[in-house]
């Protein structure tokens, strides 16, 4: 799901924390959205003054007025010129500055949104370039149950009565925390990140069979819930099948899915009769942990058994 923000509703989100005022354009500032398309779009979304790859949203701070003021009338109306013809979604005015007659007119006539802060350039830059980009991050809702265990983000996913809940609810006795329930969403916060949440419906709770939804927070304590984590392995249950049975068992069941751009580990854990999945899931999570770290246990059994069988020839 890709999301739009135009400026009267960044206007509105920030206006109290950074000292936002409207100086011109506001009638046509719905009409120019901002959408982030790709986190490696070029111009970005918010950045300084910049002719050559002009941002969405220009900032001018000390510095760039500084600049404007050194050109010559010729060289400034040109200039101005080109600011408002890259047709940007808003042009903020930082530091407290007083607004140049021509930039005023300029946001007037083309109808440019024209905003004031009192805040410093580098500071609205910085703010905006955080809180708009998570705005309009990637995003998506998987089915399952999102926790923390041993500080890593772990999605419990898998086909309908495979005890994904039951599961959730021992690992959180186990001393696990609780991030989301049945539709955790994942926003793609950095190329390389996926962060989960819960939605603010289903926060705090959990939904297991024959008990209906339990309060997690005012069962176990505040410290069994999590607002969020990054999401960096996925554990799917399935009933296996007489194939599945057969498999690599020195490797085990391993593969990645596609959530959003990225390839997250995932591993597959057939329930059966018998197996203890809170104590096997927590083992997967410490084996995934050893790898993050270079260790891989079933490559160090193969060589050590490589070298006897070398020693022994």
């Amino acid at each position: 799901m890709t999301r739009s923000l135009d400026p009267v509703e960044l206007f509105d989100r920030f206006r109290d924390r950074l000292d936002l005022r409207w100086l011109a354009g506001k009638r046509r500032g719905e009409q120019r959205k901002l959408v982030a398309t790709s986190f490696r779009a070029r111009p970005s979304l918010i950045g300084f003054l910049n002719l050559i790859h002009p941002n969405r949203i220009q900032i001018i701070g000390e510095e760039e007025a500084r600049w404007l003021d050194s050109l010559d009338a010729k060289t400034r109306w040109e200039t101005v010129a080109r600011i408002f013809d890259a047709q940007p979604a808003a042009l903020i005015v930082a530091s407290g500055l007083e607004i140049a007659d021509d930039l005023e007119k300029g946001a007037r006539e083309t109808g440019t949104p024209l905003i004031a802060s009192t805040h410093p350039a580098w500071e609205l830059v910085s703010y905006l370039e955080h809180h708009v980009s998570r705005h309009l991050a990637r995003r998506t809702t998987l089915h399952g149950v999102f926790m923390e265990v041993f500080t890593i983000g772990v999605l419990i996913t898998g086909q309908p009565c495979t005890g994904k809940s039951e599961l959730a609810l021992e690992l959180i006795s186990r001393g696990h925390r609780l991030i989301a329930d049945d539709a955790p969403e994942f926003t793609q916060i950095m190329p390389d990140v996926i962060e989960g949440s819960c939605p603010a419906v289903l926060r705090d709770c959990l939904e297991v069979r024959g008990l209906g939804v339990l309060n997690v927070r005012r069962m176990f304590g505040d410290s069994a819930v999590k607002t969020s984590k990054y999401l960096r392995l996925i554990v799917n249950l399935h009933l296996p099948d007489e194939a599945a049975q057969r498999g690599d068992r020195l490797h085990g069941n391993t593969e990645s899915r596609r959530v959003l751009e990225l390839d997250i580990p995932q591993i597959n854990l057939p329930v059966l009769a018998g197996r203890n999945l809170a104590v096997i899931a927590e083992a997967a999570v410490r084996d995934f942990m050893l790898r993050m770290k270079g260790f891989d246990a079933a490559a160090e059994f193969v060589e050590r058994h490589r070298r006897l069988m070398s020693e022994d020839s």
